[in-house]
Formats: structure tokens, sequence, C-alpha cells
């Protein structure tokens, strides 16, 4: 079955990687584990890898004894319900399917050094992400400045935007008002230009009628010019006489008088001409001041148009800073997303850092405790020792004695066996005779009882009263034997 993580460690290997993450490994726990030197290592990894401490993980909770109605049974299978709890989350994040209660309490060689391999290759995976970690802490932190600049020149464009909207909507009541005025100034241009018109075609008329009369006027004096030399050469040529000259003089003051009211009807008329002529002037005048108004019109339309130009690209930067606003207020809000995230990250790792300080500071310390037990047991031990070798010497000297004794009784032992050897030999000799003799019963206790001497005098007296018995039963045996014999 193949794995994410490499399982071909050495023991060095492990226990060095193991070193480094602060977790003690007897080498012989690898060979033939047992559950708890595994839970003492799967512990440690627990503490050192899941960010809770020791008195975390062995407290039990509260809130869930309440719910037992005997909970001081639970006092210790709950912390190992939490022990076995996270055990189980960081094996899944090792990658580690397949872990059950099997490797913990009854532990294999392979499984368990499978189970180590994932939990350092976590470890190192662990450490690789703690770097790429820092790294984003150092883009986010870039990222921070970077967002304070543009949130300063944010704040600055939002400023002249604002600035900008002001003098836009100050230059929009200028527009509107140009706008009012120039169409009042085109009502009163189209009025003057139909009045212009009107007056054009009666100036012409009255230029017309004038030019008629000043020549009729010339015609006019040119006869009366005539007709006051005709008039002279005619007084020159009449006789004096009072009636013609009162007749004369009566069609002269009629003449005169005629002249005379053509004078005053051409005087009248020449007043009305020049009436009409300031007229034209004061029309031409105003004339000019709409034509100079026109101008002052068509310039405040360039520059309504350059307003409205003005305002138009003020409204495109005016959306490409709402865009830009957008863009900036999106990547604010991802930045403090992320921001959010790495601080959380970076607290939990410097929770993490914290508690395995602490559970380094408190491992330390109990390594030192251990320490000084081992050093105080090592002189406890010595001391020990010296009195064992001290008892040994004397079990020694002791053993001596006891083997020299044994020895010389083993030698008197197979002295007395021998003897007995030789003594049921005699024995049988004499029975295996007194039975081919036919030997009646009597002398078969006498030789039973030889025996039994012969075993008294080697030494093997509690062997006579068996062989007493022996004895009495086969010459029993042997009579009831030989009786047969007989009947038969």
């Amino acid at each position: 079955m193949s794995y994410a993580f490499p399982t071909n460690l050495s023991a060095e290997e492990i226990q060095q990687c193991l070193g480094d993450l602060q977790i003690n490994l007897d080498p012989s726990q690898l060979v033939k584990p047992t559950s708890d030197g595994v839970r003492i290592i799967y512990e440690q990894a627990v503490i050192a890898l899941m960010g809770v401490t020791r008195e975390e993980l062995m407290q039990p909770n509260f809130s869930a004894l309440t719910v037992f109605e005997y909970p001081e049974l639970q006092d210790e299978s709950i912390p190992v319900i939490n022990f076995l709890q996270k055990l189980a989350q960081l094996m899944l994040l090792s990658g580690v399917r397949d872990f059950n209660l099997s490797d913990v309490f009854k532990p294999e060689p392979a499984r368990l050094k499978r189970n180590i391999c994932a939990i350092i290759n976590f470890a190192k995976f662990r450490d690789e992400k703690v770097v790429m970690l820092d790294e984003l802490e150092k883009s986010v932190e870039e990222k921070l400045k970077q967002n304070q600049a543009e949130a300063q020149e944010y704040e600055e464009n939002l400023a002249e935007l604002r600035r900008l909207k002001e003098l836009h909507a100050a230059r929009q009541t200028e527009a509107v008002t140009f706008e009012s005025e120039a169409q009042a100034i085109s009502a009163t241009i189209m009025q003057l230009n139909k009045a212009h018109t009107g007056l054009s075609e009666e100036t012409r008329a009255i230029k017309a009628q004038c030019n008629a009369l000043t020549d009729q006027a010339a015609e006019a004096k040119l006869t009366l010019n005539s007709l006051h030399n005709e008039a002279m050469e005619l007084q020159d040529q009449i006789v004096q006489s009072p009636e013609k000259h009162k007749t004369a003089i009566n069609d002269l003051i009629m003449a005169v008088d005629k002249k005379r009211d053509y004078l005053a009807a051409m005087c009248v008329a020449y007043d009305e001409h020049e009436r009409r002529l300031e007229m034209m002037a004061k029309c031409e005048r105003e004339l000019q001041r709409c034509v100079k108004l026109m101008e002052d019109l068509e310039v405040a339309v360039a520059r309504k148009k350059d307003v409205s130009a003005a305002t138009k690209d003020t409204r495109e930067a005016i959306a490409m800073e709402e865009r830009r606003y957008n863009e900036q207020v999106s990547i604010n809000a991802t930045a403090q997303r992320q921001l959010l995230s790495l601080q959380d990250k970076l607290s939990y790792i410097k929770q993490q850092g914290q508690l395995k300080l602490d559970a380094a500071a408190a491992l330390l310390e109990e390594q030192v405790k251990r320490r000084e037990a081992a050093e105080a047991e090592r002189a406890v031990g010595g001391a020990r020792a010296a009195e064992h070798e001290a008892q040994v010497r004397q079990w020694r000297e002791r053993t001596e004695e006891v083997r020299a004794a044994k020895d010389a009784k083993t030698k008197a032992v197979m002295d007395k066996y021998n003897t007995l050897r030789r003594a049921v030999s005699e024995y049988n000799k004499r029975l295996e005779a007194a039975v081919s003799v036919n030997l009646e019963a009597d002398a078969i206790v006498d030789v039973a009882t030889v025996c039994a001497a012969g075993l008294r005098d080697a030494g093997l007296s509690d062997k006579a009263p068996s062989l007493d018995t022996g004895a009495s039963r086969g010459t029993a045996m042997l009579a009831s034997g030989m009786q047969h014999l007989h009947l038969s």
C-alpha cells in the first residue's frame, strides 16, 4: 500500500526528527512497542503539533461530567477520549486513514513506524508552511503599506473629486444662467432682426422719398430762381403801373405763400426724415449692440461648450475614480480578509510557539527532575550494587562451601548407591536361587531380611521398610505360586 509520506526512515532518522520536535523516543519501542511507551510518544506528538498543553489534554470536561449519574467514575475516561480524539485528528491530518485504538493499546512495530513517519512528514510540511506564512506576512505588510498609500491617494482623489464636483455644480449654474441669457438674447435678437428688416425697408423707402424730395426742392429752387430772374426782366420791361404792380405783387405773394407752404411742408418732411434717420441710427446702434451681444453669446456658447467638455471629462474622471474606488474597496476588503486570516494564523502560531515553549519548559523541568531522580537512583543503585556485590561474594563463598559439601554428600550417596546395587544384585541372585531350588518362604524372608540389613548398613534405612513390605508381598505371592504348583 502506498502512502503520501515516506515510510522507510531508519531508527536513527526517526529519533533525530522526533528529537527536533522535542519528542522523546525509546529506540526499543520501534522493535517491541508497548502501550504505555507508545501512548507517551503520541501524547508528546499531540502536544507538539495540535496546539494543546498537557493540562488541557488531561483536564476533564466538567460540563460533560454533569451529564453522568456518577461523574467520579469518568475522571479518567474523558481525558483518554479527549486524547484519542486529538490523536485521531492528528493522524487524519498526517494522511493515516486507518488509525484505530489497537495502534495505541496493542501497537505493532510496522504500523507504529508508519504512524511516526506520517507525524514527522506532517511536522516537516507544517514547518514549510510556516516559512510560506512568514513570506505571506511580509507580503501582507507590504500590501498594508501599499493600501495605506492608496488610501491616502484615494482621500486626495476624493477631495479633488469633491472640489471638481463643486466646480462642476458652480459651472453648471453658470451654464444654466448663460443658457437662459442666451435664450433671452436670442429672442431679443430675433425681434430686433425682424424690426431691423422692417426699418431697413422703411429706411430705403424714406431715403428714396428724401432723394425725390431733394430733387424736387432743387428743381423748385432752380425754377424759383429762373422765375425770379424772369420776374426781374419782366419788371424791367413792363411800365410800372400800380394796378399791375399790385396784381403782380399779389401773384408773387401768392406764389411766395405757395412756396412758403411748400417749404414748410418740405421742412416738416425734412424733420420727419431727420427723425427717421435718427431712429435708423439708433436702430443701427441697437443692431451693433445686438451684434456685440451675439459675439458675446458666441463666446459664452463656446465657453459653455468648453464647460460641457470639461464637465464630460470631469464625469468620466468621476466615473473612473469611482471604478478605481470600487476596485480599491474590493482590494482593501480582500486585504483586510487576508490580514485577519494571517493575524489569526499568526496568533495561532504564536500560541503554538508559546505552548511549545511551555511544553519544552515543562519537559525540560520534567527531564531535570528525571535526571535528578535518575542520579539519586543511580547513587542508591551504586550503594545497592556494592551491597549486592558483597552479598554475591558471600553467596559465592557459601556456594563453594555448599558445592564442596554437596560433592562430599554426592560421593557418599554414590558409595551408598553402589553398596545398594551390590545388595540388590545379591538379593536378586539369592531370590533367583530360591525360586530355582523351590526354597521355602522362610528362605525368601531370610533373603529379604538380608537385603534390608544391607540397605541399613548402606545408610538407606528409609528404603528398608518398603523393602521389608516388598519382601513380605513377594513371599506371599511366591508361597501362593508354589501352593498352586503343588495342587497341580
